[in-house]
Parts: structure tokens; sequence; C-alpha cells
């Protein structure tokens, strides 16, 4: 590394609230427009897509062994994003980021599972260190499966192996959770997460009350929309987790430190980070914390 890479890289460690003041950017209105018509149109296909079988948006070229990797127990995840839409907008300083993700719980149950996604109190023990902090109220003005939340969420990663870079969010949101039939014979759950407003920390220090405008921040996230679907089924049961948000332009992304201009691909690989990970955090900790929950139940306990 050069003497002046070096010098870049221990300044920024020891400054990185310069980093964040010369990087944030607005959102533009009609941005926010195009992800909320996407958002209408993806969730009128939602409902007949988990109907149609497992992991069906999975790629054919693809599916053999995803469909393998969820019979062992592993989750499989996939970017399911519109290119041509990113493609359009990108001018606009927009990106759409959409990913979705499946996993098998065996010998889990949708009232167990519904407890899981319910117990809010302990969600920053259950998917950390995605989520730091979260707190929930049944909403008065609604069915009783409807909350109002909170939720603290960090990102972290590192460029060249030496540049960590930190991001914190406070969430503001409504989950909504329904139950009914899905494939014949099948009952299944349902939850949406709708965030109402993202306020993204100046320094990125999870705890942190410096938040920046919404809008007007380093735009990793300024929407977020997210869902889990839950199918019972003989083999276990079986879970999509699916996350869509608005970030950034890649392509009207410019920063610099000082004056070394920073690389696209830093902001790139941060937009993406915090839903790719997400969905994986929650699958993984979502399983985890049902099958230890199986272990203590009592017919578990009896039958030892």
């Amino acid at each position: 590394m050069s003497a002046l890479l070096s010098s870049v890289v221990l300044a920024c460690g020891l400054g990185g609230v310069c980093w964040a003041a010369r990087c944030t950017t607005v959102v533009e209105p009609r941005v926010l427009r195009e992800y909320e018509n996407y958002i209408a149109r993806a969730e009128q296909t939602m409902s007949s897509r988990f109907d149609s079988g497992e992991l069906s948006w999975v790629p054919d070229y693809a599916s053999p062994e995803a469909a393998s990797r969820l019979a062992s127990g592993k989750l499989v995840r996939w970017n399911i994003g519109d290119t041509a839409l990113n493609r359009r907008i990108a001018g606009q300083n927009g990106t759409l980021i959409h990913w979705i993700g499946a996993i098998r719980i065996p010998g889990a149950s949708l009232t167990e599972l519904k407890s899981v996604l319910e117990d809010y109190d302990r969600y920053d023990r259950i998917y950390r260190p995605m989520i730091f902090e979260c707190r929930a109220e049944r909403n008065a003005d609604s069915p009783p499966a409807v909350y109002d939340v909170i939720l603290g969420l960090q990102s972290a990663f590192r460029f060249a192996s030496v540049f960590p870079q930190h991001y914190a969010f406070r969430v503001k949101g409504r989950i909504d959770h329904s139950s009914g039939a899905s494939l014949p014979g099948a009952s299944a759950l349902r939850v949406h997460l709708k965030a109402s407003e993202i306020r993204e920390s100046d320094s990125g220090v999870p705890g942190r009350t410096d938040f920046l405008e919404p809008y007007h921040d380093h735009g990793i996230m300024w929407a977020l929309n997210a869902y889990w679907r839950a199918r019972q089924g003989s083999a276990g049961l079986y879970l999509e987790f699916e996350t869509i948000t608005l970030a950034r332009s890649v392509q009207a992304f410019a920063c610099k430190i000082g004056f070394v201009p920073v690389p696209k691909s830093i902001v790139s690989a941060a937009m993406d980070s915090l839903p790719a990970d997400s969905v994986t955090v929650i699958l993984e900790g979502t399983k985890a914390e049902c099958e230890r929950r199986a272990l203590r139940s009592p017919f578990n306990a009896s039958s030892r």
C-alpha cells in the first residue's frame, strides 16, 4: 500500500465523521414514486408466486442445486431485482435492491414460528448483530396482529481489508401478521414490514442519536419493505424472507476523502450489504430460535 493511501486510510479511520459529511446525497421525489409503484406491482404477484411452489423464484439453471441446498437444511437466497428499471432510474440517483431467500425448519409449526416472529423484545438477540434494538407495540386502532415498531439496524463491511465502514439506522414502521390457506390443505403465515421513516446515523455507530435528515443522508437505505411467508409441509416448515429497499445510484455517486476520490465499488457494496445480509440473518436466526425452543419444549424434555 502506498504512503499516500496509508495516510488516507489512517485519516479516515480516525475521522470517520469527515467521510460521512462528504458523501451525503438527496433522494428525488420521482425515484420514491418509482419505488412505490414497484412495490405495488411486486405485491400483486407475491401470493401466486408463493403458492406456485418452493423456490419458484430461482432460475431454472440453478434449481437443482438450490433444491439440494434447501433439502439439506441450508438457506437459498437470490437477487431478483429489476435490472432494466435500475438502468432507467440510475440517472435519477436511484437503485432498487430486491432480495429473497428461503430455508426449511424441520419439526417447527406455524404457531411456534409466529411466537418467534412476535417476540420483539428478543430481536436484538435472535437477529444480532444486524438488529441491535427493537421496540414494538400493538396498534390499538387495528386488529391484534398489527404492531408499530422501531428497529435499530446496523451494517458493516471492509474495503481493502483495512478500511471498515459502519452504517446504523433507526427504522420506524408497521408489521402486519396474517394467516390463511396456501396450497390445498396447507395453512400459511404472512408478515409484512413497511418502514414509514428511516433515519441514518451520521457516525454509523449503533445507539447514537446523530441522525441525518430523512432522504438527505448517505443514501444506503431510503426505503424498506420486508416480507415473511411460511407454509407447513411434510418435510417441515418452509420459510421465505423477501426484502425490497431503495438506495442511491452508484452511477451518480461522487465522493472524496480530502482530494482522493472514493471508488464507486464501496458505496455499491454498502447498498447491497444490508439487504443481502438481512436475508441470511433473518432466515438463519429464525431457524435457530425455533430449534432452540423445540429443544426446551416439555414434550422434547420428557422424551429424552
